[in-house]
């Protein structure tokens, strides 16, 4: 932990800060790495992914896929940090041969597959496999990381077609599909029509601008009838058939065949890599959810679920803005008196319609006619699609529609296609175009609630604060519940802030030099060169440190792992 009294003067006065000096460092070691390693490759296709149990594909009738990369194994990058964990997340343990002969008997005088593509992503693998009759179909089964898989299947698949009847949205067809692990391909599956048109990415460099914003009302409409989907309560779509959904967890609805159950939101379950949830203050609570008094009351308990029990040792040392596991319960305890009385407010009551939204809804998940690209042919990738309340989205854009990051950009391209967009949700999607004017300092504790235990203390610490300062502003009529800090309390508030702030800088500063995700994923063919690249930085930065105090300061906050000591 920081002596941060000590620190402080001692930055202050005499040598720089340990968080001051590393943006210098790390900027001169992006001038000369600029020289020797290439710059980031564009990532073509998002990362999806499929895989089966190890077999040899040496049969005629899947001799077209003999060229392809393993399908068991994620082999589309590597990650600076957790490597090994990400990777083994993402081994998938099917049988290949059975859903290559799955796809034939689906696709009536088809013999054998020409070819079979893998396509990778974060959270399931895709195989477009053509066979030698012209049909082409795409293949997607979920990776462990995805969630759990009966329930994340029959949900895509369920929401999929409850559109389909429902909203008319262009979506490919399924023409078979599995959330049982027992069925001879060995795992849930989708098999369904490979969308027609290309991937939205593929053509929007070169549409006109006219293009583009006819696209836009293209896709604004089909926001619409999303939108204007009326549910009783919060969480995800599932057939009401499901064996593995107890009784007590399917919220009906009108259509008999379909339900609201848990929600698929991956915040709610224990399967992301490294962010493991101890249970030991609170059990699992994942919807559905009738009311909005009931989901915000399930954030703070994801909070409470991610917190390791109080006598159990942290297993390595924390950085000062991480907060020991009584202040994380007292803060929870905070959000658990704060949300009965927020929730009341007019733009939240008015705003929290349940409103099922695309998860994912950019470029490449958007398919459109190659002749007329203002044409919108398909919305792929429905995974984890969630009912929340509207105002969950108020943050949402998608990046055809992010707005500039220089301000004084008004008038260009991009910022026109910003301003469309938001257009036309005011014309088309009411519902979703009155969130995005709440201010957010009414939202943010909804967001931050339930990681602090992930981001330390202070995220959630100054959203509150914010919230109290502004409390009469926004015409509460009860008392804000959240308590003044006193001098002392503050000023260590305001030390571990400015350590957190430099923190993220530092952070974004290596990123951007080395040209990986923010997770630290990288392409394959970039590994080598990059995990050299962070080596030499990681090095750089902790010598420029002034003492060894400094430089364990700078290891325990380095965001990625896999440098030598």
């Amino acid at each position: 932990m920081f002596a941060l009294s000590k620190y402080y003067a001692s930055f202050k006065i005499v040598t720089p800060s340990t968080l001051d000096i590393a943006p210098e460092m790390i900027m001169r070691c992006h001038k000369l790495l600029l020289y020797s390693f290439k710059r980031p490759k564009p990532i073509q296709f998002g990362r999806t992914s499929l895989v089966s149990g190890h077999r040899t594909i040496s049969q005629a009738p899947m001799a077209g896929c003999q060229s392809m990369k393993s399908p068991f194994d994620y082999t589309a990058g590597r990650w600076l940090h957790l490597d090994s964990p990400q990777h083994e997340a993402r081994y998938l343990q099917f049988n290949f041969d059975r859903l290559c002969e799955k796809v034939l008997s689906l696709c009536p005088s088809a013999t054998s597959i020409q070819s079979c593509q893998k396509l990778e992503g974060g959270f399931s693998r895709a195989f477009i496999i053509t066979t030698d009759n012209g049909r082409c179909v795409v293949a997607k089964i979920p990776t462990s990381v995805a969630g759990p898989v009966r329930f994340i299947t029959n949900s895509e698949v369920a929401t999929i077609t409850y559109l389909q009847q429902n909203a008319e949205i262009p979506i490919p067809t399924i023409l078979d599909w599995s959330d049982d692990l027992a069925n001879p391909i060995g795992s849930a599956y989708i098999i369904m029509e490979h969308a027609g048109g290309v991937p939205l990415h593929q053509m929007w460099p070169k549409m006109s601008f006219p293009q583009k914003m006819n696209c836009i009302r293209s896709i604004s409409t089909n926001i619409m009838k999303m939108s204007e989907l009326d549910f009783p309560g919060y969480g995800s779509l599932y057939f009401a058939d499901a064996v593995f959904l107890d009784t007590g967890l399917k919220q009906k609805l009108d259509d008999y065949k379909y339900c609201i159950g848990p929600s698929c939101r991956n915040t709610y379950w224990d399967f992301n890599v490294g962010e493991p949830r101890y249970y030991a203050f609170k059990g699992p609570n994942r919807g559905p959810w009738r009311d909005l008094l009931s989901y915000s009351s399930a954030l703070i308990d994801v909070g409470l679920a991610r917190l390791p029990p109080a006598d159990d040792p942290v297993p390595h040392q924390q950085p000062s803005y991480q907060g020991a596991v009584s202040e994380h319960l007292e803060l929870l305890g905070l959000g658990q008196a704060l949300f009965p009385k927020l929730i009341q407010h007019p733009l939240i009551q008015s705003n929290a319609a349940p409103t099922l939204f695309h998860p994912d809804l950019h470029k490449r998940n958007i398919f459109v006619s190659e002749d007329d690209p203002t044409v919108v042919t398909g919305f792929i990738d429905w995974q984890s699609t969630c009912i929340e309340p509207a105002f969950y989205y108020a943050d949402d854009v998608p990046d055809f529609a992010k707005p500039p990051v220089d301000e004084t950009s008004e008038g260009t391209e991009e910022s026109l296609c910003s301003q469309a967009f938001e257009a036309g949700l005011g014309l088309l999607a009411p519902r979703l175009a009155a969130v995005r004017k709440i201010d957010e300092i009414l939202l943010r504790p909804f967001r931050y609630c339930h990681r602090t235990w992930k981001d330390g203390v202070v995220p959630f610490t100054h959203e509150l604060m914010q919230l109290r300062d502004h409390w009469q502003d926004f015409g509460f009529k009860e008392g804000c519940p959240i308590p003044v800090l006193g001098s002392e309390e503050m000023r260590i508030y305001q030390e571990r802030l400015d350590i957190y702030d430099k923190m993220l800088a530092v952070r974004q500063d290596i990123v951007e030099t080395l040209g990986v995700e923010q997770d630290g994923w990288i392409p394959e063919d970039r590994w080598e060169e990059v995990k050299e690249a962070h080596q030499r930085i990681y090095e750089a930065v902790l010598a420029a440190m002034e003492s060894e105090k400094d430089r364990q300061d700078m290891k325990m906050m380095w965001p990625f792992d896999g440098v030598k000591a």
